[in-house]
């Protein structure tokens, strides 16, 4: 699993910082010219609209032969790659995430800034060093914003597609922000932000100190798996992760019952259902269960060869334990044989249903 990977931080002095705005603001008029930006078109309006920016950088990776007289190394070659120099020193990559980190703390520091308002004081004023005067004096507050969030949130904008995310990062409380640290650009999704922002600090922190160095895959993946670890210890996460791997992160975000079920199983049950343990349904657990450590790795291996891809879709549905598996399981309960001879077995009845199953998982499709 990659994971999106901030550029190397860039030190550009202000010559350099001139001479790439100089260098956009004539992209952004040969855009206009070819019809690939709207006429209104600004280097300022640009930078200061999520959406105009997104386009923008848009309309450049689909016409990027627009801009090659721009786009060269020190030697003059034209540059493609994103994290490759250009001649100022600075890769597209961190001129796309200046410019993303520039709009992200405007739009920021707009949708939090405090209303101001206007309220009056009464004061008191000595008159000639002597007397003592009451004046009503008007004062204006508010008009700050919430720097920290900003802060927080614009160090780890440096990629296009965040931009329309910017809503919902900001939807986020300081407290699941300070949780993220350096990561929130591994939250790459509406859905994965909205998951995320149903977790409080408690239970994220909690989380943190089980999974570890995986944090951020979980973030990627499965925000909403963070709550599940925390039914778990530390050295049983580790277990299940070496066990099960990327696959984890699908078994935990399963629910408590599917969890009570797993109760019944120990280790070594565990490394033979491997994946399986991320999508199978509790009820064709149970089943399985009713079978012997031999018997069990037998059934899925065979299960596994024989099904293929529709082994997930069939194990993952509650009405396949009573139609199919229920008389598989019963078949193999009352064999009794060298394990060689059981492998033989299943894999002749797993390849014998087959059809059947396949037959099976797509009629489920159009069961309501």
């Amino acid at each position: 699993m990659t994971l999106p990977q901030l550029p190397p931080p860039v030190e550009m002095n202000n010559e350099t910082k001139r001479n790439i705005i100089d260098a956009l603001k004539q992209i952004i008029e040969i855009f206009k010219g070819a019809g690939k930006l709207n006429a209104d078109a600004t280097y300022g309006a640009i930078l200061h609209d999520p959406r105009d920016l997104y386009r923008f950088i848009r309309a450049y990776r689909a016409n990027s032969g627009l801009a090659a007289d721009f786009v060269k190394d020190k030697e003059g070659n034209p540059v493609t790659a994103e994290d490759e120099p250009l001649v100022c020193g600075v890769s597209l990559a961190q001129i796309q995430q200046l410019l993303v980190k520039t709009c992200a703390r405007h739009y920021l520091e707009q949708e939090n800034k405090e209303e101001v308002k206007v309220v009056t004081e009464t004061v008191k004023k000595k008159v000639l060093g002597v007397f003592t005067k009451t004046e009503q004096v008007e004062r204006r507050v508010g008009g700050g914003f919430d720097e920290r969030k900003v802060r927080d949130i614009s160090k780890c904008m440096a990629f296009d597609w965040q931009l329309p995310l910017l809503p919902a990062y900001n939807m986020l409380n300081n407290a699941q922000i300070f949780e993220l640290g350096d990561y929130l650009h591994c939250l790459t999704s509406f859905e994965g932000i909205r998951d995320y922002s149903q977790l409080d600090q408690p239970t994220i922190k909690k989380a943190k100190q089980t999974v570890g160095d995986d944090f951020p895959f979980f973030l990627a993946t499965r925000p909403a798996a963070l709550a599940g670890v925390g039914s778990w210890s530390r050295e049983m996460y580790l277990f299940y992760r070496k066990a099960l791997g990327d696959a984890a992160f699908d078994f935990f975000s399963r629910d408590k019952h599917f969890y009570s079920v797993c109760a019944a199983l120990d280790k070594p049950l565990i490394e033979i259902y491997g994946d399986v343990l991320g999508y199978i349904d509790s009820g064709n657990l149970e089943e399985i269960q009713r079978l012997n450590i031999d018997k069990t790795d037998v059934l899925l291996n065979a299960m596994r060869t024989a099904f293929g891809s529709n082994m997930k879709e069939a194990l993952s549905n509650p009405n396949f334990a009573k139609d199919m598996l229920r008389k598989v399981v019963e078949s193999l309960q009352h064999v009794s044989q060298e394990k060689a001879q059981l492998v033989q077995s299943a894999m002749i009845t797993c390849k014998a249903l087959a059809p059947q199953v396949a037959l099976w998982v797509e009629r489920q499709k159009n069961v309501a």
